[in-house]
C-alpha cells in the first residue's frame, strides 16, 4: 500500500483505491470463543484533554446505567460493537470498549459520519458569505459540468438535502470515487451520472453529494486541495491524529473517508452541543449548526429513516440529531439533555452479521436518556 504525504498533519494521502478495496474484502470475522473482555466503563485518564467525571454527578442512575452495559457486553447482543462513549454538561461521564482497551487509541473508519463533518466544513463557507443556499452549482463549480442544461439547476441546498437527483450505484460508484487511476476527477464522477428525478424532487442518500459539497469547498476557499480547509476545524478541536482518505484531484472523501479515534468523534459532539464554541473561539456559527441539524427532508420522503437536515439525521422523539455510518458508526447528540453518545463497531463483521442498525442503537439511545434523573 502506497503511503505519501506530511505525517504531522494527520492526512494521509493513501492509495485510497487499495485502502476502501481491502475495508471492502477484509472481513474480521468473529470467533467461535468469546470475544468480548470484561465490563468496563469507567474513563481513564488519557490526558487528552477530556475532564472525567462519575455518571451519578452528572444525573444518571447508577444502577439503570449497570444494566445497560451488561447488555451490550453480553455475547449475545450488539455483536460488533467496539467501542460506547457518554458525554454529560461537558464531562466524559462513562467509556466502554468490548473487544480491547487499546481501542481507546485506535482510528476507527466513521463510514457515513464522515458526511456530517462534511457539513461542518459548508458551514465554515456558509459563515463568510462564500457559499449561499439557494445558488446553483454551476456557478460555483461551471467547468465540471457536462452538456445536459437540467444539471444546472442543482443548488447548494439539493447538495446538501441529498436531492440532486443525479443516479448513483452504492457498490460501482462508491469504489469510482476511490479510483485515482482510472478517474481523474471526482467531480465528473457525480455530475456525469444521468438524472434520475429532476433536482429538489426526491431523496436519494448516496456519496455523490458530499463529493461535491467538497469540490464546492476548494473553490470558494480558492485552495489547491482541501487539507488547509479540514486543517481549520480540526486544529482548534486538537484533532490532530486522524486519517481523511484523499483522491488525486486534491478532495477529501466528503461522505466516508474519514477515520477518526473515538473520543475525538466525541470532541466533535461536544463541540456541535456548545453551538460551534470551542476553547473561546466560534469557529462554526450557531446559526449553521441549528439549520444543518434541522428538518429540511421529512421523515415521509426519506422512507424508513428520521427526517434529514444538512447531513445530519434528526430524531424527534428524543429531541436528537446524529450522524450515522455504516456497520454501526454512530454520533448522537441530545442538546435538550446536554449528552452526547459515541458508538463504534466493526464495519465489517463477516457473513451473516451486518453490524448495529439504526433500530438498535436508537433504542439504546433511548435508554441511556431513560438512566437520567
Amino acid at each position: 500500500m502506497h503511503l505519501c504525504g506530511d505525517m504531522k498533519t494527520g492526512i494521509f494521502k493513501y492509495g485510497p483505491f487499495f485502502l476502501f478495496m481491502g475495508a471492502m474484502l477484509l472481513h474480521s470475522c468473529l470467533p467461535e470463543s468469546d470475544y468480548k473482555i470484561s465490563v468496563n466503563y469507567e474513563p481513564p485518564e488519557n490526558y487528552d484533554g477530556w475532564e472525567i467525571a462519575p455518571a451519578a454527578s452528572h444525573g444518571f442512575n447508577v444502577g439503570k446505567l449497570q444494566d445497560i452495559y451488561e447488555m451490550m457486553f453480553d455475547e449475545n447482543s450488539f455483536v460488533t460493537s467496539k467501542s460506547l462513549l457518554i458525554v454529560r454538561n461537558g464531562k466524559l461521564v462513562s467509556e466502554s470498549y468490548f473487544r480491547d482497551k487499546s481501542d481507546i487509541d485506535k482510528k476507527t473508519n466513521i463510514k457515513g459520519v464522515t458526511k456530517s463533518i462534511t457539513s461542518l466544513l459548508t458551514g465554515m463557507a456558509w459563515d463568510r458569505d462564500l457559499i449561499q443556499l439557494d445558488h446553483r452549482l454551476y456557478g460555483y463549480i461551471p467547468g465540471y459540468f457536462d452538456g445536459d442544461m437540467n444539471k444546472r439547476d442543482i443548488t447548494a441546498e439539493n447538495m446538501l438535502t441529498m436531492t440532486i437527483g443525479l443516479d448513483w450505484d452504492h457498490e460501482q460508484h462508491n469504489i469510482d470515487l476511490f479510483n485515482s487511476n482510472r478517474f481523474p476527477s471526482t467531480i465528473r464522477i457525480v455530475l456525469t451520472k444521468p438524472f434520475v428525478d429532476p433536482a429538489g424532487s426526491s431523496f436519494f442518500y448516496n456519496q455523490g453529494p458530499p463529493q461535491l459539497a467538497m469540490g464546492v469547498l476548494r473553490e470558494v476557499f480558492k485552495q489547491e486541495d482541501t487539507d488547509s480547509i479540514i486543517h481549520s476545524l480540526f486544529d482548534p478541536l486538537g484533532i490532530d491524529d486522524f486519517i481523511w482518505e484523499q483522491h488525486q484531484d486534491g478532495l477529501h472523501i466528503g461522505g466516508l473517508g474519514l477515520h477518526l479515534k473515538p473520543r475525538d468523534l466525541a470532541r466533535i459532539g461536544q463541540f456541535c452541543l456548545q453551538k460551534g464554541w470551542w476553547n473561546g473561539e466560534q469557529i462554526v456559527s450557531a446559526g449553521w449548526i441549528d439549520l444543518s441539524t434541522s428538518v429540511h427532508i421529512e421523515p415521509e420522503m426519506t422512507g424508513s429513516y428520521p427526517g434529514y437536515g444538512y447531513y445530519w439525521w434528526t430524531h424527534k422523539e428524543n429531541g436528537a440529531y446524529f450522524a450515522m455510518g455504516d456497520g454501526g458508526q454512530y454520533l448522537y447528540i441530545v442538546p435538550g439533555k446536554n449528552l452526547v453518545i459515541v458508538h463504534t463497531a466493526n464495519p465489517s463483521a463477516g457473513s451473516g452479521y451486518d453490524g448495529i442498525g439504526q433500530e438498535d442503537f436508537l433504542t439504546l439511545a433511548s435508554r441511556i436518556l431513560d438512566a437520567i434523573e
